[in-house]
């Protein structure tokens, strides 16, 4: 079995600082750590403290602040990018013009369609096997959910509605590139995809109620896809607590996956109750099923293994580049409705710059 030599750019949380121990795993390090077939040899971040951390966590003693340096004295297989995403591209390019076979990126891809495009682009020209970490796509309970919508056990697909308030880590970020739609909902738009399909319009909002920062901190979209189907989407940032779900609605039956943990119900037949004197006129009514049993593994792990089978067998990764430019090309179309007083934008984008620039250069934030 080969083993691949791996780099980490970017040290802060999703990088190695969540970092259980042992290792779950639940960052990059942790899972380049773990996995047998990779070695995680070098890492760079631009912080000296979070990278000598890093260094001490994983007894790695190859530790760099500029990761152009890292890449032309490592010469590594692999290479983890979790770092702010307007740097996504220049990353990718640079390790390109070293040789990198894989490459798993956090999302959002970058901060504009010309940059994500651009990004997508030289990796498929390389031969570099790009993976985009929306993390639910490896989940157990997201792709049993996929099955069981796919066997008809909630009959056909009706709705998807999905909520995500308070999520970005307040207040650490970068806030004037990232308000919640860029920085979390595009993973709530990645599983709109991964069940609806490819959307065909969205009527959106994108508006700046309380906090101070020149993005948005509440947003309502309906997105409606080639389906059919419509999705409904809740962002914000102005709960002091943190939701995350979907909501997966069937002509049968419903299922949902949040923070609590998946759950299905069915829908059955009760009006044979009718006639009972004694009892309410009862229709057809959702009841809880049980869930089904779900394997115990780590979804980055999972992302990782799969990077390197795809990297030996020229398969093509659950989340590719183009799943990246998806997610944030359904953000930008949002700050476009915005942008048109709230009207219909169409898919695909003809403009692939910033939206969300576009906003401000005519004071909307």
């Amino acid at each position: 079995m080969k083993t691949y030599r791996a780099g980490l750019v970017g040290c802060g949380r999703i990088g190695t600082l969540w970092e259980t121990d042992p290792p779950t795993p639940v960052t990059h390090a942790g899972a380049l750590a773990v996995l047998s077939q990779t070695d995680l040899v070098a890492g760079a971040s631009r912080g000296k403290e979070h990278l000598q951390a890093f260094g001490k966590r994983w007894g790695v003693e190859a530790l760099y602040h500029d990761y152009r340096e890292m890449f032309a004295r490592e010469k590594l297989d692999i290479v983890s990018i979790a770092t702010h995403p307007g740097l996504h591209r220049a990353i990718v390019e640079a390790a390109l013009a070293e040789g990198v076979q894989g490459i798993l990126c956090e999302k959002p891809l970058a901060l504009s369609l010309t940059d994500a495009d651009a990004l997508v682009a030289a990796c498929r020209s390389a031969g570099c096997v790009l993976s985009v970490n929306h993390s639910r796509r490896w989940d157990p309970a997201h792709r049993k959910a996929k099955e069981m919508v796919e066997a008809g056990l909630i009959g056909d697909l009706v709705a998807l509605y999905g909520f995500c308030q308070g999520v970005k880590p307040f207040p650490a970020w970068t806030a004037d590139e990232e308000g919640p739609l860029i920085h979390d909902a595009v993973h709530l738009f990645d599983l709109f995809r991964l069940f609806a399909g490819e959307p065909t319009a969205v009527v959106g909002t994108a508006v700046r109620r309380i906090q101070p920062f020149r993005v948005e901190d509440d947003s309502h979209a309906i997105f409606t896809f080639a389906n059919g189907l419509s999705g409904v989407a809740m962002v914000n940032e102005l709960t002091r607590y943190n939701r995350f779900g979907i909501e997966i609605q069937g002509t049968d039956g419903v299922i949902l996956l949040n923070e609590d943990g998946p759950r299905w119900w069915r829908s059955v037949d009760r009006t044979d109750r009718i006639n009972e004197p004694t009892s309410q006129i009862e229709w057809w009514q959702l009841e809880p099923e049980i869930f089904p049993a779900l394997p115990t593994t780590s979804s980055i792990l999972e992302a990782l293994r799969e990077l390197v089978q795809c990297m030996e067998t020229g398969a093509t990764p659950s989340s590719a580049g183009e799943d990246g430019i998806a997610s944030l090309e359904m953000v930008m179309a949002i700050y476009e409705s915005q942008r048109r007083g709230n009207q219909p934008v169409a898919f695909p984008l003809a403009e692939r710059s910033s939206a969300l620039y576009r906003l401000r250069e005519e004071g909307h934030f």
